[in-house]
């Protein structure tokens, strides 16, 4: 994994293993791993997801290019430095995703995973690390994925929901202590769910359902249905 912090080659190899249509999304991941790391998140970085969330904003990543790139030079934190790098590579793919004429430099995503993996070295967080690698690879750990369109499209959001649970919802309140997985094992149910396109309710009333039955944790519905709202609107 070293390697990938200092050879360019091999993050080259690992971005070309992200599919096309998916590589803003694939990057976006990859940067918001740091958020609750952060004592604020920047604007600037938030507009930057907002962007990634909708394919026809993609075109204004490269204006959003340019308010990171002035974050970059009044920035006086080496470490915060490299995050920073990080965004601009994350904006800079996402402007190329759209098509658009004058595109950055084609290997800007090489810079992706080495970036991502330097900073977390700065953090002292003994999850972090395992959490950016395993979000760097993972269309490396699931190469079929390439092949579809649709089901690389699935993987983007199987992770958000991820995301979600771990974030958002975590009935049990251990989400700066614990293991990253803990709630992994949830997530197939509530994403196959998202795809049938079962409403607010019936998600809501399924995290109630795993709180109080599978947890054994004290549920509220309302709660429960804020968190739904987040997963549709994935």
């Amino acid at each position: 994994m070293d390697k990938i912090k200092t050879d360019i080659n091999i993050g080259q190899q690992i971005f070309d293993n992200v599919p096309n249509i998916v590589q803003p999304n694939w990057a976006g991941l990859i940067l918001s791993r740091f958020d609750r790391h952060l004592e604020k998140v920047p604007i600037e970085i938030i507009e930057l997801y907002q962007t990634i969330d909708d394919s026809e904003k993609w075109k204004n990543a490269h204006k959003q290019f340019g308010s990171i790139r002035n974050l970059t030079l009044k920035n006086k934190n080496a470490d915060f430095e490299i995050y920073l790098q990080l965004a601009e590579c994350v904006a800079k793919i996402t402007y190329n995703s759209s098509g658009l004429p004058a595109p950055f430099d084609s290997n800007s995503g090489f810079y992706i995973p080495s970036l991502a993996l330097k900073f977390s070295d700065t953090i002292s967080d003994e999850y972090l690390s395992e959490e950016v690698k395993a979000t760097i690879l993972i269309f490396n750990r699931n190469k079929g994925v390439k092949k579809s369109v649709e089901s690389a499209k699935d993987l983007i959001v199987y992770k958000k929901i991820d995301d979600i649970l771990w974030n958002d919802w975590d009935p049990i309140g251990i989400n700066d202590v614990a293991p990253r997985d803990e709630y992994t094992g949830y997530v197939t149910g509530i994403f196959k769910l998202k795809k049938e396109g079962a409403d607010r309710i019936k998600i809501g009333k399924r995290l109630l359902e795993l709180e109080t039955n599978s947890i054994g944790m004290p549920s509220n519905l309302d709660e429960c249905l804020i968190v739904a709202d987040k997963i549709l609107a994935v």
